[in-house]
């Protein structure tokens, strides 16, 4: 926890406020600039199971942002916790990073990592590289406040309108 102005912020809020800031940012200047957000989408199998539903749930909450969602879904194996030594997490990185995508859209931050030290680092690279990263499912926290929460869909219905 950081203790900031004698006021304690729990870790995960604050991932989830930068998380959001980010996006609205980079949703907010594609489309200031005349462009439509692209997006990959990403999700993890479990077995030999394709994640069929997350990538349906992830397509259809980009569809109703008004976001254009790329022809290749990216996909790796449940178990590495450490999104860096994935395959698909990297090719959406690379997406990112040559400019074919400006975020990517997942079911939950635990697809990303399941650590916040590590989904932090995820948030920072995007920052460098001006992507986004787009929960379907917002994140949960123990201190989240309505009022965050309240503030997120805010967020979200103001890029249905822009």
């Amino acid at each position: 926890m950081n203790v900031s102005s004698g006021v304690v912020v729990d870790q995960a809020v604050r991932l989830m406020n930068v998380r959001c800031d980010y996006l609205a940012q980079r949703v907010t200047q594609r489309r200031n600039s005349g462009r439509v957000p692209r997006v990959c989408l990403y999700a993890l199998t479990v077995g030999q199971q394709q994640p069929c539903r997350s990538l349906d749930e992830s397509k259809g909450f980009a569809v109703e942002q008004g976001w254009h969602v790329g022809r290749r879904a990216f996909t790796d194996h449940f178990g590495a916790t450490d999104p860096q030594t994935r395959p698909g997490w990297g090719l959406v990185r690379q997406q990112i990073r040559a400019g074919f995508a400006d975020g990517v859209v997942v079911l939950t931050q635990s697809v990303i990592s399941p650590h916040l030290d590590e989904f932090e680092r995820q948030l920072s690279w995007f920052e460098t590289h001006l992507g986004f990263i787009a929960l379907v499912t917002p994140e949960r926290s123990s201190r989240a406040t309505a009022g965050l929460r309240a503030a997120e869909m805010r967020t979200r219905r103001s890029f249905r309108s822009i």
